[in-house]
């Protein structure tokens, strides 16, 4: 039995690997935070042929060119001989292929402690600590040939016998020294990260589907299985949110503690059909699970979209030339409003907490982006000349969502919502079968009903604002654009992010009120401290939580910023004033109707809770 068993496996094992890529590398003999890797390629005809690694990659939105990251490139013929390989651009090599590629072999630098600009989003990167981890994003260490990104890949890595290999992926190699993973083409390669290191790991059972948790900290062991514990009710909810079965048979958090800032000087994640990556800073497991909560309630839904739903652009993606796909409302929109809806419910949030979500996505979308660019517009100039403008897919895209999900609604009476169409397209396209950007509206519109041609047009690809009032009427909520009213504030100044020198800035001071001008606030100013309290972007949002929630009239504000003087030098300057109530305009406000009919409770009852 063994026999054939073994047998089993290495005949796909042979027959994969004859026609395809196959990769190899070691994590034994790890120096200088490079790792070497081999590769023999598949049959490659053309006397020139080009390799390449991504200019970009799917879930990023932004340029990284990983070919910069790559040293010592050499190409060998079949007598071993070396082949000339100039480079073309940041991201390729031109090979003589007129006597014949047999191998290639190269390095690939870290990028998390590069020196070189732009620094590449640290959960789209890899990082290489020798006998500590190996974070291995796989667009960062595989290449592949213009015009063969098709074909199969078999990845072989040697690593050491404490170190486990955290991934979606199945290991074909019952070693403990040795992993075996076959992928089926460049994308797939692309969406399955996989993390080594001393195993921490828990998996959570979520129907017929396996979740692994897989955390990495320095700081503190053991921390999977309590996150599992404390995750394992949303993924749940998750589930049943979905009808009761995940699309993905695997599907891997991979949770990357870090004891210091990274290059970008931020945190966050990076989602895949079938996991995601999280850099997170060092806290303890009470604090780190709220944060978890919430970006792992957006990540995990792109098992949905893109996986299920997707364009031509995204199946047949272009690692070097990108053209983006119309439809970021869908992709990004529809998934953070599913995060949200789902926590509310099921529980995770009170429907007033709901709101108030809703309520900061709308100033988000009103005071900090263009509310009036058209999102297909937004969507298909991402990359260039709406660079700036892509975190409104989180704002306003969910709000698309959320507007769509309730005419829906209104419209079947309550039968018939967002997550039914989601779930119509799905079974319409599927994994293998991509839409034609041009034409998902029409699909859309046949699936649903001819009002919502209207809908798609004016919101989706029109300039229009949405029709909060109107479609949060159906649900019995008020809605008033602004009221006036006196409160405790810091001054009502916009903050931002200083990417050099990764501090929180104040960014504007166009709707700054009484008490911010007492304080006397300047465009640019960097925040150090407030109150004797050292400020990051990581903490400030709960210190100001918690002094809204304690602030008296009379008590004194101290807030000490950095400032540039007229010669270009920076001095420290404290701003500090007792704190008063000033007259606030207050935008967006939301509020569950007391009176509401038969018919809107009903749509809230379908909108809000489980059907």
């Amino acid at each position: 039995m063994k026999k054939s068993f073994l047998l089993f496996l290495f005949l796909p094992l042979f027959l994969f690997a004859q026609k395809g890529y196959k990769y190899s590398l070691s994590l034994n003999n790890i120096s200088n935070d490079q790792i070497h890797v081999t590769l023999i390629p598949p049959p490659i005809e053309g006397k020139e042929i080009k390799f390449s690694f991504p200019k970009i990659v799917p879930g990023t939105y932004s340029i990284s060119d990983y070919g910069r990251f790559i040293e010592h490139f050499t190409a060998f013929d079949s007598k071993g001989l070396k082949i000339e390989t100039p480079t073309s651009g940041l991201n390729a090599w031109i090979i003589d292929n007129t006597k014949g590629i047999s191998r290639l072999e190269y390095d690939m630098n870290d990028t998390y402690d590069s020196k070189l600009d732009n620094p590449i989003f640290e959960p789209a990167g890899s990082d290489i600590e020798k006998d500590s981890i190996y974070m291995l994003n796989l667009h960062c260490l595989l290449g592949y040939f213009q015009n063969h990104m098709e074909e199969p890949i078999v990845l072989t890595i040697q690593h050491p016998s404490k170190f486990y290999g955290s991934t979606s992926l199945v290991d074909n190699d019952p070693s403990a020294t040795t992993d075996v993973f076959m992928m089926e083409n460049y994308n797939e390669a692309v969406d399955n990260p996989i993390m080594y290191t001393i195993p921490d790991t828990a998996i959570v059972k979520v129907g017929t589907s396996n979740v692994l948790i897989s955390v990495f900290s320095k700081k503190i062991s053991h921390r999977a299985n309590y996150i599992a514990k404390r995750l394992d009710s949303l993924l749940q909810a998750q589930g049943k949110y979905l009808g009761g079965k995940l699309p993905v048979e695997n599907y891997s958090f991979l949770v990357y503690m870090s004891d210091h800032d990274g290059l970008t000087g931020g945190f966050g994640a990076l989602e895949h059909p079938y996991s995601s990556v999280y850099f997170m800073p060092e806290m303890t497991n009470e604090q780190l699970v709220p944060q978890l909560y919430e970006v792992a309630a957006h990540e995990f839904f792109h098992i949905v979209t893109p996986l299920a739903i997707h364009s031509e652009e995204i199946q047949f993606f272009d690692y070097d030339q990108p053209k983006m796909s119309e439809h970021l409302w869908l992709y990004e929109g529809t998934t953070e409003y599913h995060a949200q809806s789902v926590q509310v419910k099921y529980g995770f949030l009170s429907k007033d907490d709901f709101l108030a979500v809703i309520r900061d996505k709308m100033n988000q979308a009103q005071f900090v982006f263009n509310d009036s660019l058209p999102f297909t517009e937004l969507s298909k100039n991402c990359l260039d000349k709406y660079e700036k403008e892509y975190p409104n897919v989180y704002a306003k895209g969910a709000l698309i969502a959320m507007c769509f999900d309730l005419k829906l609604l209104h419209d079947s009476k309550g039968t018939y919502g967002l997550l039914n169409l989601i779930q119509d397209l799905s079974k319409k396209y599927g994994k293998n079968n991509a839409f034609k950007d041009d034409e998902l509206f029409e699909m859309i519109v046949s699936l649903t009903n001819p009002s919502i041609e209207e809908f798609l047009k004016q919101y989706i690809a029109g300039a229009e604002k949405l029709p909060f009032k109107e479609y949060l009427n159906y649900a019995g909520v008020n809605y008033e654009n602004v009221i006036v009213a006196k409160q405790f504030s810091m001054g009502m100044v916009e903050i931002g992010y200083n990417q050099e020198t990764k501090k929180l800035i104040v960014a504007g001071t166009k709707n700054m009120n009484d008490f911010g001008k007492k304080l006397g606030y300047q465009e640019g100013d960097e925040f150090l401290k407030i109150n004797k309290t050292k400020i990051t972007p990581a903490t400030f949002k709960a210190f100001r939580e918690k002094w809204s929630a304690t602030v008296k009239e009379g008590d004194m504000l101290t807030i000490q910023v950095l400032r540039k003087t007229e010669n270009g030098k920076s001095k420290k300057v404290k701003l500090s004033s007792p704190v008063f109530k000033s007259e606030n305009k207050r935008y967006n406000i939301l509020k569950f109707a007391d009176n509401a009919t038969d018919e809107q409770l009903k749509i809230r009852k379908a909108w809000l809770e489980p059907r």
